[in-house]
């Protein structure tokens, strides 16, 4: 089972040259020492100023990584469909009919998936404190997340590959500042402020799915693994 955020930790740090995501930057920049969680934050925002509203760039460092020699790789993975017990990121563009607004750059624990389509909790309606909370019961082996969080996901509606995140960068990943919430009006985007989004789902936040976590993987022992 995945040990983080205790303080938060980073203890191995890998030195070996060659591409190096957002996720191996932020490991770097601890040197291998534990790190409080504010350090820890903002790190991970530094790093991540580069990207903006660039989703893609995360999936292209990705897809760099793979191209070198295994030990220098991070332990994510691109995927073009989910499965149960994972954290993914990507980028989606919803149905408006039955949505007030919508996140355009999800982070989602899959709880049930088909080919077409997959059930998540987005842990981007959190604020980051709760993220963590949340997170840590999650690497705890339970669900105790607020139904505010639930949604329904069509997988044509998913641009481009998911990014699966393994569990020792989950950490880093619920820090990043990639929420984009966004309302379309008569084919017009206009930005949902975070902050009235978090607001909502603090109201409702002890109406919660809880349970007990099940991981499935790709048909590998190491890509069910990753994820515990």
């Amino acid at each position: 089972m995945a040990q983080g955020f205790a303080s938060v930790q980073r203890n191995n740090v890998n030195k070996d040259p060659g591409y190096k995501t957002l996720f191996e930057r932020v490991n770097i920049r601890t040197g291998g020492v534990k790190k409080s969680l504010s350090w820890y934050r903002s790190a991970v925002r530094a790093e991540a100023s580069s990207y903006k509203k660039n989703f893609n760039k995360y999936i292209l460092n990705e897809k760099s990584d793979k191209v070198g020699a295994a030990k220098e790789q991070d332990a994510n993975e691109l995927r073009r469909f989910t499965v149960q017990g994972h954290l993914y990121m990507f980028e989606y563009e919803a149905k408006m009919r039955h949505l007030p607004y919508y996140d355009r750059f999800p982070l989602v624990y899959v709880l049930k998936a088909s080919k077409s389509e997959f059930w998540g909790l987005n842990l981007h309606y959190l604020t980051p404190k709760k993220r963590i909370i949340c997170t840590k019961k999650l690497m705890q082996g339970r669900i105790d997340i607020p139904k505010r969080c639930f949604h329904k996901y069509l997988q044509p509606h998913v641009n481009g590959l998911m990014l699966d995140l393994a569990s020792s960068e989950w950490d880093t990943a619920i820090l990043l500042p990639t929420e984009d919430f966004v309302k379309n009006v008569n084919d017009r985007t206009f930005p949902i402020s975070k902050e009235d989004v978090w607001e909502e789902t603090d109201e409702q936040f002890y109406d919660k799915i809880r349970g007990q976590r099940v991981v499935k993987g790709y048909g590998t022992p190491q890509s069910k693994e990753m994820s515990k």
